[in-house]
């Protein structure tokens, strides 16, 4: 007799290690599913709220995870000039991704099973492995995702996220420039600084970094001088991707399969929330598969976290509007100076 339930993750990201590392392997037995996991540890850093670094504690690796990060002791709020709009004190971790990623395998249980391998029918492998759930851990494009619901392929948007590492010296200020067409900002990072940008950029489906560089530095040539010595600095090194967006589902949970992370809420990048909520989700689907087993999880995390998810996602998309408006940036300026005035 089989004492152990047994979980199918698919996808080796935040939220997917999160969830592998949550579950209580004398409980339950996790095969994770990663088709490309030499991508795991890309990216520059995370921006970690008070919930992410509680989850961590959570997990078990708040203190590697912290001796790793940076904290920003300000936030700063500047127009396209260079004028301050906003600032105040801040309580944000910024994670180098590959440190979490590393602290979060360390976590992960000898018991473990791992595949690499692309997944298109994950209900198939799930009777191929013997998993009683599915979990859609892979991301915006989420294969889990666009097999359980039809018509769900991300959202292409027409903005492109650009993102680097810029040496220096160490940056303790998370700071960004709002204004018409494009968003920038700097904050600390493992090399001194970090930094990212959006610009508007067609809506093809592959992004050349070359050419969304050489857009990047026409869009932001008469912002203030510092965005251009940023852009200046970095050279050619630069990520570039376009921005998509998970469509907008009714629920996040269907018979033996729930999404988790980006495969049910991939928002625009501008809240600083993605990790975060990965991180979450993971520890709520954990409890849930205790309480309820592996049949009752999925609806129980549904309505538990998927509204969250679902504002969250509508939210970044209506800020990076209104930060990168044209029309409305002088009622939006005088709105921020006037709460950084009460503040």
């Amino acid at each position: 007799m089989r004492t152990r339930e047994h979980v199918l993750v698919v996808g080796g990201g935040v939220a997917g290690l999160a969830l592998a590392a949550a579950l209580d392997p004398r409980r339950v037995h996790v095969t994770l599913v990663e088709e490309r996991p030499e991508r795991a540890g890309a990216g520059t850093v995370l921006a970690m709220w008070r919930s992410g670094r509680v989850a961590l504690d959570d997990l078990g690796v708040g203190e590697r995870t912290r001796s790793a990060s940076l904290p920003a002791e300000r936030a700063v709020l500047r127009d396209a000039a260079g004028r301050d709009l906003h600032d105040i004190a801040a309580s944000l971790w910024f994670t180098p991704r590959a440190e979490l990623m590393a602290a979060l395998e360390a976590a992960l249980p000898p018991s473990l099973s791992r595949l690499t391998q692309q997944v298109t029918d994950p209900r198939a492998l799930a009777t191929q492995v013997g998993a009683d759930l599915v979990v859609g851990a892979d991301g915006v494009r989420s294969a889990v995702r666009q097999h359980a619901w039809a018509g769900t392929a991300p959202v292409v948007t027409d903005w492109i996220a650009l993102r680097g590492h810029l040496p220096g010296p160490p940056e303790r200020t998370a700071t960004e420039w709002w204004g018409p067409g494009g968003l920038f900002g700097t904050t600390p990072g493992p090399q001194g600084a970090a930094w990212f940008c959006a610009v508007r950029g067609g809506r093809g489906a592959t992004v050349d970094p070359a050419e969304a560089l050489a857009l990047a530095r026409g869009h932001f040539a008469d912002w203030d001088p510092r965005t251009r010595e940023v852009l200046a600095a970095v050279g050619g090194q630069a990520d570039a991707q376009r921005i998509l967006l998970a469509p907008r589902l009714r629920t996040s949970a269907d018979d033996r399969l729930v999404l988790i992370g980006d495969a049910a809420h991939a928002m625009s990048p501008n809240l600083g929330r993605g990790a975060n909520e990965a991180l979450e989700d993971a520890l709520a689907l954990a409890a849930m598969v205790h309480r309820h087993g592996t049949k009752g999880a999925p609806r129980a995390f549904s309505r538990r976290r998927h509204l969250r998810g679902q504002v969250l996602r509508t939210a970044a998309s209506v800020g990076l509007r209104a930060a990168t408006t044209r029309r409305a940036a002088p009622a939006r300026d005088a709105l921020l100076r006037a709460a950084g005035s009460l503040s």
